[in-house]
């Protein structure tokens, strides 16, 4: 399969910056409930603010998990290229011939 190495690649570039947005929201959360117990925190926009926060780890996840899907499938994908063009169709002579 010719594009298996770049699709594995994407993945990867995908993995990374699903990971650097998990480390920054939950940076994000820390730093929110540090200054929430020196300042205090109005109750509406902190559940919204940290329901959103949690929603991003959330998705992270998820993406990790289609992650691992899209490279199960292209291990499947790649074990195709044997049997993806029969070489004995291509062998075999034309039955018009065979008949004729």
């Amino acid at each position: 399969m010719q594009t298996a190495n770049e699709i594995r690649a994407a993945v990867e570039n995908i993995r990374y910056y699903a990971g650097r947005i998990a480390l920054l929201t939950k940076q994000q959360f820390d730093a929110d409930c540090e200054q929430g117990n020196r300042l205090g925190m109005s109750s509406l926009p902190g559940s919204i603010r940290f329901d959103c926060l949690g929603a991003i780890g959330a998705a992270c996840t998820h993406i990790g998990i289609y992650c691992d899907n899209i490279l199960v499938n292209l291990k499947t994908a790649e074990k195709q290229d044997k049997l993806l063009y029969k070489q004995e169709e291509e062998e075999q002579p034309e039955l018009a011939d065979e008949e004729g």
